[in-house]
């Protein structure tokens, strides 16, 4: 099967006295199919069953050292059949179009119908894209390595065209790049185009002078999370690269080469990227478990959906609300990546008879990449700048690399990342 692609298939058949359903391949998913994986080894009267339309998970945390750098997509994808190679996980990658909690079944594809002992729904979430003119239309959402593939096109097209100008100014219009949204994605790409792509004009003999990049955020500052002495020095040194932020307007309109802000200023635009939020799996509003505000899929303290025994919800696609602050988590990977092993252990004790135990959440801390060498952030309560917070947001994947593929994975992957950062 080519990289990039899938088939939709059958779900595989099964002797097995108990079958466990994991509704989406994403970190949560990802996470409690390989724990399960590993505690069942050897086992022949439970079935764990993963379904998911795509054949490999999209590490959306990591997209910002490909989404400008050399075109190594890979980098971003976790490939399922070689993380369950070795584990009693089957997988059927396919949709799931339907889900009767009622009934203990999930529909998949054209109507087979999968019949489960526990379900686990993880399906994730999409991105935001408000009903603003000519958004939709013009702007690439970062989102999937297919995103970040497309973003790879239309600078390269972008570079070609100015090549061919002889006019300054039509080449820096041109030549100008936006990204929408002044969260860590936003920030993350931004940096990153702000370090890299001087680099890669001068390396196709452009003027790097020519270039225009720009972060738009609608409220007054960016990167939210984080404290407000991180948030200026992230400001700064996006400056520092070249970058122009945009704070306290929103966008009221897009055109082919420009962005129009509700304040009334005009952003030269040819490459535009939306980064603007994400929203819960809207399939999920159908599957027949009851919902927050927000569309997220309400859940007990120990990860169970609200008044069903035998289904989980974990991930982005959850409306958890955490009992130490009583806030409802924010949509993390770190979050989704403590969920999956807990209800695997939480299914684990159900399987040899004993009670569930509640989840604790742990916000360890939270780092993002402005350019690829450079970052901000925290851990543990001690704030980090530079050097240090980029080493340590690598370190966390090299983490989740070693929880899902062991030492192997997590060799192979910490050479390819050092390799380009060169």
């Amino acid at each position: 099967m080519a990289e990039g692609t899938h088939t939709a298939v059958a779900c595989p058949e099964t002797d097995a006295e108990r079958r466990i359903v994991i509704v989406g391949g994403g970190y949560a998913g990802t996470t409690c199919a390989v724990t399960l994986g590993r505690r069942l080894k050897g086992r022949d009267d439970v079935e764990i069953l993963l379904v998911e339309p795509d054949p490999c998970q999209q590490a959306l945390s990591e997209l910002d050292l490909v989404a400008v750098g050399p075109p190594r997509p890979q980098f971003c994808e976790l490939w399922h059949p070689a993380v369950f190679r070795n584990l009693p996980v089957r997988t059927c990658y396919n949709r799931v179009t339907a889900i009767h909690p009622d009934e203990h079944t999930v529909t998949v594809g054209d109507g087979q119908v999968v019949p489960y002992w526990r379900l686990v729904v993880a399906s994730g979430a999409v991105p935001v894209v408000p009903p603003v003119p000519g958004l939709r239309e013009r702007a690439i959402t970062m989102w999937s390595v297919e995103d970040a593939q497309e973003l790879q096109r239309q600078g390269e097209a972008a570079f070609k065209h100015a090549a061919r100008l002889s006019s300054a100014e039509e080449r820096r219009r041109t030549l100008s790049f936006t990204v929408v949204g002044g969260g860590a994605t936003g920030v993350e790409i931004v940096g990153t185009m702000g370090q890299l792509l001087p680099k890669r004009m001068l390396d196709a003999g452009l003027d790097p002078n020519d270039l225009q990049v720009n972060l738009v955020e609608g409220r007054p500052g960016i990167l939210y999370d984080l404290h407000e002495p991180q948030r200026d020095k992230a400001v700064r040194k996006l400056e520092a690269m070249g970058v122009t932020v945009h704070t306290g307007s929103m966008v009221d309109h897009v055109e082919d080469d420009a962005i129009v802000l509700a304040s009334g200023a005009r952003i030269n635009s040819t490459v535009l990227v939306w980064c603007g939020g994400a929203k819960a799996d809207p399939h999920a509003a159908e599957w027949g478990f009851e919902m927050d505000a927000s569309h997220r899929l309400v859940t007990e303290i120990d990860l169970k959906a609200l008044g069903h025994e035998d289904a989980y919800i974990i991930g982005d696609v959850a409306s958890f609300r955490n009992p130490k602050k009583n806030n409802i988590l924010p949509m993390l990977a770190q979050m989704a990546i403590q969920q999956g092993p807990h209800v695997a252990n939480n299914l684990m004790r159900e399987l040899d008879g004993r009670p569930t135990e509640s989840f604790i959440p742990h916000m360890r801390g939270e780092f993002v990449s402005v350019g690829p060498s450079w970052g901000v952030g925290w851990m543990y309560g001690v704030s980090l700048t530079g050097l240090p917070a980029i080493v340590m947001k690598r370190i966390t994947y090299v983490k989740y690399w070693l929880q899902v593929g062991g030492i192997p994975l997590a060799w192979k992957r910490t050479r390819e990342m050092l390799a380009m950062q060169r």
